[in-house]
Formats: structure tokens, C-alpha cells, sequence
């Protein structure tokens, strides 16, 4: 202040002088003209504001020199031979923090001590700028980054920090600074000068020339820093995402009986390690924070969708699947909240990560729906085997008149459902039961098209007598639907699922009544319902023919030229199922829980003789056998 004081007093003085000089200048001549004296100032005057301006920029130079020299001797003598470049690199990061962070307090409580002209906040700046920028640059290798490789990815989080410290300061004590996206000139072995022209006065379009060249350089120093630190978190998260994932969980059971996995914790016990160290190093409003969230939380993602089948090995491990990826989806909820919570983003930024974690939750709810529903491979695994073989058989027919393997289907299936129920939380028993039901009946169906399969002659059907077997599977259909209908008061959406599936029972024993001649209906009109479910011409033609030849074989090939008849009304009234082209690509789909691919499984591995054209057979292998690449888990 008494600096200021004393060259403000002094340039006064100097004004004045030369203000009284000129005066005397004036008077003289005047007096020359009628014989008077000359009288001249003597008085030399130093430009003392030029002086001090030169003086205090280099002092602020100095400061800024001193205090990186400080920090450099004193990480040198605490720092190990081996730890010295990273103590070096952490030490300069701390200097340049601490100098840009001088910037404010010079603002604030220097600046006003000076008449404006003096600009003592760009002059401090200025100084900062290049000090610090030049000492990082020789950090990393140079503008191009050549070192970054070297440092640790807390040391990348770091630098990427300090350059949107300094951006922010910069761009705040300066706004017109972030408006200029190219300078003059470069300044990497030079300080800028601030004083060209007019000695007395900052030359402001030099210094915003200056400080526009630093801001620019150092955030592509930024985008180096940050492409490199993003590298090195997609190894770290896809590292610790092979570990955990190839690991074997501990398995837990509840006191009320639900399973579970270790793998809930153990995924985001490591991530949260990674998101945690991240939040810390960067600042609440950094990009940088925003890209390395949703890159780990993409690569969680993808590692679930490439895992979750080999975790799905048995029932039990089904139903620990299943509550492990509902408790995934809560715990990655949670941790956005919280992360959205403590940081200050743009609505762009928030936009990104709800998007990129919108996909992780809906994908660990898909699977855990998917994982559900799986089981019902286990459930009916000892069902084949124990009834399979025998059903639709002759002691089907003739002997068990009580519907005893319809009976010993339902008796396995309240078994396992009494596991389901301990093992699964409400809602996922309820998907798991919808999935049952559905498995039910395409297992039924697909039992009577293997009898069809195995039935080679073409003029006696497969049954003594026609009516008694469709009396039996009547019964059997019951026996069933009873069964699942008894859940619907705790699980009323089951209801629709058994409209929906047993139609098909139905509509089977209708055209198996209409080929035995046992009712009047027309089998065109049936044929409509069976295609409706099918979406399949030929999977219709199949499906018809079998039936016919499983009760009147001679009549296959009428039926197969009744429906290709009906093809056009067929695809009028159920035109091909797109969704079967992407069958193969949806994951959330469960196979073996879709009658028409079932089906086409079936006839794609046929060998039975069909009285049909040829080509039928060919156009089903066409639609489907790229959908069937995988009919069950760990295929």
C-alpha cells in the first residue's frame, strides 16, 4: 500500500512539475519577445509507475518460482529413490493449486489496494498461467502428453482436476478468456508481455491473449489427461469384474428361507471402491466424473449380459440369481441417487447418466425376471423323465382311467413350488409361476407331437380308441388348469396367463375331435385359432398334419392342402411374428416357453415322412433355425 501510496504522490509531483514548466515555458517567450530572460526546468522524472509494474510482475514470477522450488527440495528429501516421480508430480500439482487459488484473494483484498489501471489481478494471473502451466508440461512429457502413460490414475484424476480448477478461476475472473478459442501467439518458452507499447499500463489484449493460449493448451493437456484415465478405468472395471464374476459366491440363505449370493456385494463393493476414489478426486461439476460413471456402469452392464447364463446352473442357484440381480438393481439406484445427490451437474450430464443407468437397472430387473422364470427347465427336467415317455401311451389310455400322470405332473409341480415359494421373494414367484404354467402346456403339447413323430403308419392312428384317449386328455387338461387356477386369488394375473395358454389345449383336442369325427365343427375354423398362436404357416401345416395323423392318418395330406388353401386368410388374419426374427437377440425372452418354437425345434430334427410337398420343411429351417441357436441354458 505505502508502494502504491508513494508512486502515486511522486507522479503527481511530476505532473504538476511539468504542468508548472510549461507554464514558465509560455512566460518566457512572451518575455524573449521584450528582452527577458529563458528560464528552463532542470528536473529529470523517472517513470516510477513503469518501474514498479515491470518490478511487480517480475516479484509475482518469482513467488510463484519459489514456491514450486520450495515444494520440489522438500518432496526430493521426503520422498523414497523409487517414489520420487510421483511425489515430484503430486508436489507441482499442490504448488499450482495453491497459486491458482491466490488468484481469488488477490481479486478481492490486493487488487482494491491499487488504482485500477495498476491490473494487478491480471498481472498475478498472468504469472500463475505460465509458471504453472510450464511446470506441469514438463510433468507430462509436453503439450502431447508423452508422460501421461507413467502416471497412476489418481495422478490422472488429479491433473484433470487442477486443469478445471484453473478453467473455472480463469474463466470467472475473465470471462471474455473463454470466449477466445484461438491466440496471437504461443507461449511455451516465453512470458507473456504484458507491458508492449505503454510501459505505464497493462497491455490487456496481451494478457487476455496470454491467459486465453494457456486455457486452451491446458484443456487438451485436459482431454490427453482424461482419454488416458479413461483408458486405464475400463482395464481396472473390466479386471475387477473378471475377478468377481469368476469367482465362487458364498451362498446364503435367509431366515425366512430366500437365497442369495455373495455377488451383489461383491460387485459393488469394488465399484464402489473405484466410484468412491473418482468422487473424491474430481469436483462436483466435472464431465470427467460423468464419462468414467457411465463407462463403468456400461461395462457392468455388458459384463452381466455376457455372465448370466453360467450362473443359472440349477433351481437353487435360479432362485439366488434372481433375488441377486433384484438387490443389483436396487444397489445401482441407490448409488446415482447418491452420486446426483453430492454433485452439481449440468441437466446434460444428468440426462447421460440416467440414460446409461437406466440401462444397468432395466437390465439386472430383466434378468432377474429371466432368472425366475428359468426354473421352469428344473421343474420339468424330472417330469419328462418320470411321465414323459408313458404319456399319450397305451396304459395311458386304457389303464390309468384316473388321470394319474396328469396327477403326477401336478404333485412334482407342488413340490417344487413349495422350494419357489421359500427360496424367491413374492413378486419373483409370481413370475416363476407364469412361466410354469406356460411350460405346463407347451410341455403337454409337445409330448403329443413326439407321439406323432413316433407314429409311422399312415392308415391306423396311434390310439385303440379315439374318444377314450381324448376323454383322457380332457381330463388331463383339467386336472392342469385346477391346479394353476387354485393360485389365481394370490396371484390374479395368473389368471390371463391360463386363458392365454390353454386355449391352445383346447383348440388341439377340438381338431383332434373334428379328425376322429367325434363333432360337427368345422376344422377351418379351429385351424384359425391354432395359426393365431403358431404365427407360422407352415408350423400351422405341421401341427395340423399331426394331429389328423396321430387320430386319422389318412386324412394328413387333406388337412395339409386345407391349410395351404387357407393361407392367405391365415396371414390376413395373423400375419408372421416379426418378434420371431429377433428372438435370438432379445435375452429377456426364456426359451422353451413359446409354442412355436418349440415346435420348429421339433420338426427342424424330424425324421418322420410327411405326405407334403417339398420345400415345407425347408421354409421352417429358413425362419427358425438361426432363432434356435440356444433352446435352453448353458446349451
Amino acid at each position: 500500500v505505502a508502494l502504491v501510496e508513494a508512486v502515486e504522490v511522486y507522479e503527481r509531483a511530476a505532473e504538476q512539475y511539468k504542468e508548472l514548466y510549461q507554464d514558465e515555458e509560455k512566460q518566457s517567450s512572451k518575455g524573449k519577445g521584450r528582452g527577458g530572460s529563458e528560464k528552463r526546468g532542470s528536473l529529470y522524472f523517472t517513470d516510477m509507475r513503469a518501474a514498479a509494474l515491470a518490478q511487480l510482475f517480475q516479484d509475482f514470477e518469482l513467488r510463484g518460482l519459489e514456491v514450486f522450488r520450495d515444494i520440489h527440495m522438500q518432496a526430493a528429501d521426503m520422498a523414497e529413490e523409487d517414489d520420487g516421480l510421483n511425489s515430484q508430480f503430486t508436489s507441482v500439482l499442490r504448488a499450482a493449486t495453491e497459486l491458482v487459488a491466490e488468484i481469488e484473494l488477490v481479486k478481492n483484498q490486493m487488487s482494491p489496494c491499487f488504482a485500477p489501471h495498476w491490473a494487478v489481478e491480471t498481472l498475478w494471473s498472468s504469472c500463475v498461467a505460465h509458471v504453472c502451466s510450464n511446470q506441469i508440461l514438463q510433468q507430462i512429457g509436453g503439450a502431447e502428453g508423452q508422460n501421461l502413460p507413467t502416471l497412476t490414475v489418481t495422478q490422472l484424476l488429479d491433473l484433470v482436476a487442477w486443469v478445471e480448477f484453473f478453467r473455472e478461476t480463469i474463466e470467472e475472473a475473465f470471462p471474455t478468456v473463454a470466449s477466445i478459442n484461438s491466440s496471437k501467439k504461443e507461449y511455451f518458452n516465453q512470458r507473456p508481455d504484458l507491458f508492449a507499447g505503454n510501459n505505464k499500463e497493462v497491455d490487456m489484449e496481451s494478457a487476455q491473449d496470454s491467459l486465453a493460449w494457456v486455457n486452451n493448451m491446458l484443456w487438451e493437456v485436459h482431454r490427453l489427461a482424461q482419454d488416458e484415465f479413461l483408458i486405464r478405468t475400463r482395464g481396472q472395471t473390466d479386471e475387477w469384474l473378471h475377478n468377481v464374476y469368476g469367482a465362487e459366491h458364498t451362498r446364503n440363505q435367509s431366515s425366512e428361507g430366500k437365497l442369495t449370493t455373495s455377488l451383489c456385494e461383491d460387485v459393488f463393493s469394488l465399484g464402489g471402491v473405484q466410484l468412491r476414489t473418482i468422487r473424491e478426486r474430481l469436483s462436483r461439476k466435472s464431465d470427467a466424473l460423468v464419462m468414467s460413471v457411465c463407462l463403468i456402469l456400461s461395462h457392468m452392464r455388458s459384463k452381466q449380459m455376457l455372465t448370466r447364463d453360467d450362473i443359472l446352473q440349477d433351481l437353487e442357484t435360479c432362485c439366488a440369481a434372481a433375488n441377486d440381480f433384484t438387490r443389483m438393481g436396487e444397489k445401482a439406484e441407490e448409488a446415482i441417487d447418491e452420486l446426483l445427490a453430492e454433485c452439481e451437474l449440468t441437466e446434460e450430464s444428468i440426462a447421460t447418466l440416467h440414460a446409461t443407468s437406466s440401462d444397468l437397472i432395466a437390465l439386472y430387473s430383466s434378468d432377474a425376471v429371466y432368472a425366475a422364470q428359468s426354473v421352469h427347465f428344473y421343474v420339468f427336467e424330472p417330469i419328462d423323465e418320470a411321465i414323459g415317455a408313458d404319456l399319450f401311451g397305451q396304459e395311458w389310455e386304457e389303464t390309468l382311467t384316473h388321470n394319474e400322470l396328469a396327477l403326477t405332473l401336478v404333485r412334482t409341480l407342488e413340490d417344487f413350488m413349495t422350494d419357489i415359494e421359500q427360496f424367491l421373494d413374492d413378486f419373483m414367484v409370481k413370475k416363476s409361476v407364469d412361466a410354469i404354467a406356460s411350460a405346463s402346456v407347451i410341455f403337454y403339447v409337445r409330448c403329443l407331437l413326439l407321439k406323432a413323430e413316433n407314429h409311422s403308419s399312415v392308415k391306423v392312428g396311434c390310439f385303440n380308441d379315439n374318444a377314450k384317449a381324448l376323454e383322457r386328455m380332457s381330463g388331463d387338461i383339467k386336472i392342469m388348469r385346477d391346479y394353476f387356477e387354485e393360485l389365481v386369488p394370490n396371484m390374479p394375473a395368473l389368471g390371463r396367463i391360463i386363458e392365454q395358454e390353454f386355449e391352445i389345449l383346447e383348440t388341439i383336442h377340438e381338431c383332434m375331435s373334428i379328425a376322429a369325427e367325434l363333432t360337427d365343427s368345422e376344422a377351418s375354423d379351429f385351424i384359425i385359432v391354432l395359426h393365431k398362436k403358431l404365427r407360422d404357416v407352415s408350423l400351422t401345416q405341421h401341427v395340423a398334419g399331426d394331429i389328423w395323423h396321430l387320430v386319422a392318418p389318412t386324412k394328413e395330406r387333406q388337412i395339409w392342402e386345407l391349410v395351404k388353401s387357407m393361407e392367405a386368410e391365415l396371414l390376413q388374419v395373423a400375419p408372421p411374428d416379426e418378434g420371431g426374427d429377433r428372438h435370438r437377440y432379445d435375452r429377456s425372452v426364456v426359451p422353451g416357453l413359446r409354442l412355436d418354437e418349440v415346435a420348429a425345434k421339433l420338426y427342424i430334427d424330424s425324421k418322420r415322412k410327411r405326405p407334403i410337398k417339398a420345400g415345407a420343411l425347408e421354409i421352417i429351417v429358413s425362419n427358425w433355425k438361426m432363432n434356435l441357436t440356444n433352446d435352453e441354458p448353458n446349451a
